[in-house]
């Protein structure tokens, strides 16, 4: 970065100092041409007097009386319509040589002292420019390493996060795989318990059917109901071919707990006339055979003629 601005402001550096050389020139041109030429210098010959060798009248410091000449008086004068001839210019003096090295020192120190001034002047523009693109140099990196450090900054927060994210997808898969292997625990327990119950129902079913073949609960079932009909009193209102469904509650021991009437082709008199038998042939005989126990009796009382 430094290296391509110096290469940009060394161009520029340079066109400046040519520009103001040429301002230079210009002014010292004008100013030449604007200024006055130098008076010119006329030399003066004559020759030293000593005061002692001034006669003692002029030392005193007295005037000294000048003898006119005596006028010579012409023999034979013009007449005076003769026109007087006039009298011829004297030559003009020489002009005496001008002594311009003084001058040319001045000018030449003039123009010195100028071109040393623009040449400081070039000089401090010149550094102005390198303090400014050191300045502006030195402001990019600032803004640089601002910038760099703000993008760490922001590139461990955005790890910092994904992490947290990670760990927390982490935990939630570790969740899931829980309840999943939960729930597949709870569903074998739950497959391997209906199971049992379906082989144990199964084997009951068959017992039961075995134990139905064999008569025992049809026998017990005819027991109960001719116990039933013996303290059943017929009402007026039965008729021939009554036959009423029966179900029946009763404890351990055979005590009738409660009697319902399912289908009956009697009246109300005939249904509890029928209930009441129940209840008074409480408790019940127990079966030959204690499997053929049930809480739960379906009967159906149907009285012999």
């Amino acid at each position: 970065m430094s290296r391509s601005l110096s290469d940009r402001v060394r161009p520029w550096l340079g066109s400046a100092v040519l520009h103001v050389a040429f301002v230079v020139v210009l002014a010292v041109a004008a100013y030449n041409w604007r200024s006055d030429p130098p008076p010119e210098q006329l030399a003066i010959e004559g020759d030293v007097v000593r005061y002692e060798d001034l006669p003692p009248t002029v030392r005193s410091g007295k005037p000294l009386r000048e003898t006119a000449p005596p006028v010579e008086q012409p023999s034979d004068p013009q007449p005076r319509d003769t026109p007087t001839p006039e009298p011829k210019p004297e030559p003009a003096p020489e002009p005496l040589p001008v002594d311009d090295s003084a001058q040319k020192q001045a000018d030449a120190l003039k123009l010195e002292q100028e071109r040393l001034a623009a040449e400081r002047q070039a000089e401090e523009q010149v550094a102005a420019e390198r303090q400014r693109a050191k300045d502006a140099e030195a402001r990019q990196q600032k803004e640089a390493d601002a910038l760099a450090a703000s993008q760490r900054a922001a590139e461990a927060a955005a790890a910092k996060r994904k992490a947290e994210e990670t760990k927390q997808q982490e935990a939630i898969a570790a969740k899931a795989r829980e309840a999943e292997q939960a729930a597949a625990a709870r569903e074998a327990k739950l497959r391997g318990e209906r199971e049992a119950a379906l082989k144990k129902a199964l084997e009951s079913e068959e017992e039961g059917e075995a134990f139905a073949r064999s008569g025992i609960v049809d026998e017990y079932k005819a027991m109960l109901t001719q116990t039933i009909e013996r303290n059943w009193n017929k009402p007026p209102s039965a008729r021939q071919g009554l036959q009423c469904t029966l179900h029946v509650t009763q404890a351990p021991g055979g005590t009738v707990i409660d009697v319902k009437i399912g289908e009956c082709n009697g009246d109300q008199a005939v249904r509890e006339s029928v209930a009441n038998a129940v209840y008074r042939s409480s408790p019940l005989p127990a079966p030959r055979d204690p499997r053929a126990f049930e809480r739960q009796l379906v009967m159906v009382f149907k009285p012999t003629e």
